[in-house]
């Protein structure tokens, strides 16, 4: 065909096409927006300089024929586009079809951010995880502002932190010291403190000597209650609390969540540094706890000693004397500190002056445990027994039941619950309101050494009776025959500490409204229905009770069935020490190790070993372990060091 039948065929095709394709810009294709053309990346543009390049090299008949092609092909409307393509493909050998296929892959990638509304972006953005979310914000600046975006991550913060994810599987500590401390911050006078007047002068009854012997028993076993009528609470009004500041500086929560995610690193790699305590106790140390807020650790010694130490320096802050026997027990808060020792006394000091502002007496025995909260001091003794200290109303009631040493007592459920645990080998639950035990938990074959309920919002995925864990979550309307009737106010203590409150195990669930802490009512079980128990594949937020003991274990209860939901094997000798939060389980056992247990899981991540004695008592934190051994060394590991979470 000659040059003028070209001509004449193509300038009407032109002509025919080009001005609708121009004066129609809302038909432009994705590829060909001038908003978005300016903004292709710089790899698209050296490839058109290449064709450019190799367009020079050409004939100019060659380049005229070619541009000719071009031209024909990008007037032409989109049917008689694929129509030419079609022919095209038609004739390409095998190496053109390869090319095809390797250069139109990339053009095919459409960036959805550019043409999409934001909200459809973050919405899809929402359904990545982090990694796929940090990985994102590299892709270009407009990816980098949108997946950073703070509802994003504040999603991911809530989704991971202080729990386990159902997705991943991965858990982030809370780092709650992190907060203000001006917030933080209160009077040193409290309730309890408001009752604090002069120690008792009540004679004091001479225990037996332990001598080399830290596990000697008591020959006491008489009940004894006292009342601190004697001493009324005074009526002081407290200072107001300071405010918090105006305005706080808020760090984006992919900081947080980047923060939280190094810790959990740490803790999941076993990386951590190590610091001991030392020059403050010359004996075994019993009892320890620390605040990473007031940044202190305060540590109880068979050396008749209280230490207040330095939290970030280990420096010894302070030693309070004044106890005659070993110290067993020790809680404090932002204001006072309250030590048990073997001298049978509780001390109630200002820890940051050394007074001893009050002593309380009332135990035949040594006093080897003690948990206190807004209004209520329990202790647990040598003498079989547990005193319930209430300084709201002044008084002091005493719980038996126990066969042997009380070794661990535990506040709970909004202080009308207790849980303790004894040398008897069994756990008991109190109800404080109606001042009586209202189940045993056996399983134990050793002295249990500490039991610790469940926090509130703790969640876990172990062995569970579904049937009586559907039954805890439900409140009883029926009224029900037991024999754990409520007794009046004016039934005297004796009657009330009848050794039959014992239940047995795997019997009557009781129903535990976290929102209804009066109604806790035993639910009666069908003799002909068998519990079935299977793993739980949702996360379940039934109340449990975690206990350790020197038969070598840890064991993890049903508050409300009281079955035995987990056993957990890897000390080769007797646990003394225990503490957990909702990630993670720590032990410290007579064989000089420390295990970290997954809370959900409750397998054994690894082991930390260091002590030259047995571990007696362990602390944890968000980010650290604090652990005391009988060597009389207090050893602080720490998984937080790669971050700035404690400045």
């Amino acid at each position: 065909m000659s040059d003028e039948n070209n001509g004449k065929h193509v300038h009407p095709f032109l002509s025919k096409h080009v001005p609708s394709q121009i004066s129609n810009t809302q038909k432009l294709c994705y590829r060909h927006r001038p908003d978005l053309v300016k903004n292709r990346g710089p790899d698209e543009f050296i490839h058109v300089q290449a064709i450019q390049a190799q367009m020079e090299k050409l004939a100019t008949s060659d380049k005229e024929a070619i541009s000719h092609i071009w031209s024909l092909f990008a007037a032409a409307p989109a049917d008689q586009r694929t129509l030419i393509l079609k022919g095209l493909v038609s004739t390409c050998c095998m190496p053109q079809l390869s090319f095809l296929h390797n250069v139109t892959k990339p053009l095919l990638r459409i960036d959805f951010v550019s043409i999409l509304p934001i909200e459809v972006v973050l919405s899809i953005f929402s359904y990545l995880d982090a990694t796929t979310l940090c990985h994102a914000a590299q892709v270009s600046q407009t990816w980098k502002k949108l997946a950073d975006d703070d509802s994003l991550w504040h999603r991911m913060c809530e989704q991971h932190i202080d729990k386990k994810c159902a997705k991943c599987g991965w858990g982030l500590p809370l780092l709650d010291k992190s907060r203000s401390q001006a917030v933080r911050k209160r009077p040193l006078l409290t309730p309890i403190q408001l009752a604090c007047g002069p120690s008792f002068t009540a004679n004091q009854t001479e225990s037996n000597d332990a001598g080399s012997n830290k596990r000697r028993k008591s020959n006491h076993h008489d009940t004894v209650t006292t009342s601190l009528s004697e001493a009324p609470i005074m009526q002081q009004q407290q200072p107001a609390l300071p405010s918090a500041p105006a305005s706080i500086a808020k760090r984006p929560w992919k900081d947080v969540y980047s923060e939280r995610l190094v810790v959990e690193r740490n803790w999941r790699n076993n990386n951590h540094t190590l610091l001991t305590l030392q020059g403050g106790h010359t004996d075994g140390v019993m009892c320890v706890q620390f605040d990473e807020i007031l940044k202190i650790v305060v540590t109880g010694s068979f050396d008749k000693s209280v230490c207040v130490w330095d939290l970030d320096t280990g420096a010894l802050r302070q030693t309070l004397r004044g106890h005659s026997r070993c110290v067993r027990a020790l809680q404090f808060d932002d204001a006072k500190l309250v030590t048990g020792a073997m001298d049978n006394t509780l001390k109630i000091w200002n820890y940051q002056t050394g007074q001893c502002i009050r002593t309380l007496e009332g135990h035949t025995g040594g006093v080897l445990s003690l948990h206190f909260d807004s209004r209520i001091l329990a202790s647990g003794s040598t003498d079989h027994t547990i005193r319930l200290w209430n300084f709201q109303v002044g008084e002091c009631y005493t719980l038996s039941g126990h066969t042997e040493w009380v070794n661990s007592v535990r506040i709970c459920h909004q202080g009308t619950m207790l849980v303790s645990s004894s040398d008897d080998s069994t756990v008991r639950l109190w109800d404080l309101q109606t001042r009586s035990c209202i189940r045993v938990y056996r399983g134990h074959v050793g002295q249990v050494q500490v039991a610790l309920p469940s926090p509130h919002g703790f969640r876990h995925r172990l062995e569970s009776n579904i049937a009586d864990t559907n039954a805890f979550h439900q409140t009883s309307s029926a009224s029900t025959s037991t024999s754990f009737t409520a007794s009046s106010a004016s039934t005297s203590l004796q009657q009330q500490q009848r050794p039959g409150c014992a239940v047995s195990v795997n019997t009557t669930p009781l129903n535990y409204n976290a929102t209804s802490p009066n109604n806790v009512q035993p639910f009666p079980s069908s003799s002909s229905s068998t519990p079935h128990y299977k793993k739980s594949t949702e996360a379940s937020d039934a109340p449990i009770i975690i206990s350790s003991a020197l038969d070598n274990t840890i064991k993890i209860w049903n508050i409300a069935t009281g079955a035995c939901l987990k056993t957990l094997f890897g000390h080769v000798q007797g646990i003394w020490g225990l503490a957990f939060d909702k990630l993670r389980i720590v032990s410290g056992s007579h064989d000089k190790t420390i295990r970290v247990w997954d809370t959900e899981t409750a397998t054994c991540l690894y082991a930390l070993e260091g002590h030259h004695g047995p571990v007696t008592a362990i602390a944890l934190s968000d980010t650290k372990i604090i652990s005391a051994s009988d060597d009389g060394q207090v050893k602080i590991w720490d998984f937080g060091f790669n971050n700035n979470v404690n400045k």
